[in-house]
């Protein structure tokens, strides 16, 4: 008996010990925080997933790889590169997310305590774990022209101040410049006869110029000689050789006005400002050839964003290379970039504003004063759901949940500061929703940015319920009439690697994989992914495409057409209107001299890009925002640095 109890103590010693050495594979032992190896482990980023390699020896984090990644280039670098260095420094995930990367860096810490728990760590000890940050002493500066804001319009303003002769600090509360210019598609409206010319005429777009003929010139206002002068042109045109695409000033001025020309729920009529409209279509092309002149690089290949209405979208070779050219340009010529650096308060003296008041990410206070002028291009305020909600009357309503398109640093300051100062206020009623936005992220890039003229859109019944070829906001009316406020945007193969983000199959293969789009080798089978029923789908299918070949849509008016929807696979991208674009801001002049709530400028005061209203009425046009940026960036600039 006393054997049997023994080999019985025996048994549960081992089995003590198994269950001891099994435990130390599933958490770090009591010497060490962690079990040493290398774990790998990823999270969703802004775009799509980022992907890690973790190093733990037994007490450190000793290193953190980025393995894969599709985040913007610029904007995410900060975070790809600062995140990963600070962790491993304070050995803590409590480090502070990077500004104007929140989503980028989250996503790693997320990656990264994904790795630690692998490693057996205690989470809460490393979320716990106090990380430093020392304020600095407080920074004072006086230069020529303070720009505040590192998007399109502020990096051209100070570009073309110093080109003018002024010394420039410009300021970024973001830890890298882009700002929503960056995180766009960047197509910018330009009409370029010399490129145009070369193209052929597409399906419907003479059909389109006819009916521009018929337009009733009572009904345009100021606008009414601009459009005799287009009328004039487009029967010259068809009389002529059509064969190559039209266009004019004078043609991109009146889509701009038909396109912006809107009432708010009120009844009250918005157009878009003349001088400012008819300043931004005639300087377009002379901003984008300046900022050649200075390093950016453009293709010659012309695109056509949803709601642009025609073909005039000039695309750079690479967004960040823009930002980087005329950046060095800016340094090169002893002026200075402060990132990471929020403009709080405007400084007023004697009724002119002669400065700013800030705060660093770390909490140190900046003071700069200008001598000749400070220019506001902070952008508009559509990551500012609550200010989005309290000045919207065209929507039925701006839910504070609604996803948007913007970078996180679009939340209004500019028009704030200027709130306060007294400077007017134009538009602000008008906020543009992107219908094509990604239905689970609100993204722009996590789907198939198909030409307008190749868009097909049907709802979740597998119908189409609109003119694809429409404006932004009527597109976007539609979509939130449809079952969920949703629908799908349909692409073949040919369309899918045509798209205007430029996606790989790679890239493509990869989205389908993280359930962004759906993909099947039949409509029928693609019909059954998206719950509706296949024979209906596939009869709308073939009945757009019957439209394509005849250049005439009679059920819906869509008047552009080129690629029909035949060669397998299919791709189906949910889609649903997110808040995109803010038409409404502080109220200028061609000079981009702000205006207080008298109509008087502002001395000392100016602003660039979409901080301002006035430009684009009460809906833009697609490829309209980063013309206007450039545009009334470089006039701004200008007229700071030489006081005109």
């Amino acid at each position: 008996m006393k054997g049997f109890k023994r080999n019985i103590a025996i048994v549960l010693l081992i089995a003590m010990s198994l269950m001891s050495f099994i435990g130390c594979s599933q958490q770090a032992t009591t010497q060490g925080q962690f079990i040493a190896g290398t774990y790998e482990a990823s999270a969703r980023g802004m775009i799509g997933d980022i992907k890690i390699a973790v190093t733990f020896t037994e007490d450190r984090i000793e290193k953190i790889e980025i393995l894969e990644h599709q985040e913007t280039e610029g904007i995410a670098d900060p975070a790809l590169e600062r995140i990963p260095q600070s962790i491993v420094a304070n050995q803590s995930l409590g480090v502070d997310s990077i500004t104007g990367a929140t989503i980028t860096s989250l996503a790693i810490l997320n990656a990264v305590e994904d790795a630690a728990t692998q490693a057996g760590a205690d989470i809460e000890i490393l979320k716990n774990k106090a990380v430093a940050s020392t304020k600095g002493e407080k920074i004072e500066k006086t230069t020529d022209v303070i720009v505040i804001g590192g998007g399109g319009a502020g990096i051209a303003a100070a570009a073309s101040s110093v080109e003018n002769g002024a010394e420039v600090i410009l300021i970024e509360k973001a830890a890298a410049l882009g700002g929503n210019t960056l995180a766009s598609g960047f197509a910018w409206n330009a009409t370029n006869p010399e490129i145009q010319g070369k193209i052929g005429t597409m399906p419907g777009q003479i059909e389109m110029l006819k009916g521009v003929l018929e337009l009733d010139e009572e009904g345009f206002g100021e606008f009414t000689d601009i459009l005799k002068t287009l009328k004039e042109q487009i029967t010259t045109y068809l009389d002529g050789d059509a064969s190559t695409v039209f266009d004019s000033v004078e043609f991109h001025i009146i889509q701009a006005y038909q396109g912006g020309r809107r009432q708010d729920r009120d009844g009250n009529w918005i157009e878009n400002d003349y001088d400012l409209l008819t300043t931004f279509a005639e300087n377009s092309l002379p901003t984008l050839n300046w900022v050649q002149s200075l390093g950016g690089a453009f293709s010659e290949e012309l695109t056509s964003p949803v709601g642009a209405m025609w073909l005039r979208g000039h695309n750079p070779v690479g967004k960040k290379q823009i930002f980087d050219a005329l950046a060095d340009y800016i340094v090169e010529n002893g002026s200075e970039i402060m990132l990471e650096t929020k403009a709080d308060e405007l400084i007023v003296k004697d009724g002119r504003i002669v400065g700013i008041k800030g705060t660093k990410a770390d909490g140190t206070e900046v003071e700069l004063y200008a001598n000749k002028g400070v220019i506001m291009a902070t952008g508009g305020y559509g990551a500012n759901p609550s200010l989005a909600a309290e000045y919207n009357n065209y929507w039925p309503s701006i839910p504070e949940d609604m996803k948007t398109t913007n970078v996180s640093t679009v939340t209004g300051d500019g028009i704030i500061m200027g709130r306060e100062i007294d400077a007017n206020l134009v538009g602000m009623e008008f906020i543009q929703l992107m219908p094509t936005a990604n239905e689970k992220s609100g993204s722009l890039t996590d789907g198939l940015l198909v030409a307008p003229q190749n868009y097909v859109f049907v709802n979740k019944e597998g119908k189409r319920f609109i003119n694809e070829y429409a404006a932004r906001d009527e597109l976007a009316f539609a979509a939130l009439e449809q079952t969920d406020e949703m629908f799908y945007t349909i692409a073949d193969q040919p369309m899918a690697l045509s798209a205007q983000n430029r996606p790989t199959q790679e890239m493509i293969d990869k989205m389908v994989e993280d359930g962004l789009i759906y993909r099947a080798d039949t409509l029928e089978k693609l019909a059954e992914i998206i719950g509706c029923d296949p024979q209906t789908f596939v009869d709308e299918i073939e009945k757009y495409n019957s439209y394509v070949e005849a250049g005439k849509d009679p059920e819906y008016g869509k008047a552009v057409f080129e690629m029909q929807v035949k060669e397998g696979p299919f791709y189906a991208c949910p889609a649903k209107p997110a808040i995109h674009h803010t038409m409404g801001g502080l109220e200028i002049n061609v000079r981009g001299e702000v205006l207080d709530t008298a109509s008087n400028v502002i001395p000392g005061f100016y602003a660039a890009g979409e901080v301002t209203g006035g430009i684009h009425g009460g809906n833009r046009l697609g490829g309209n925002a980063i013309a206007d940026v450039f545009v009334f960036g470089r006039i701004a600039g200008e007229n700071a640095a030489t006081n005109k």
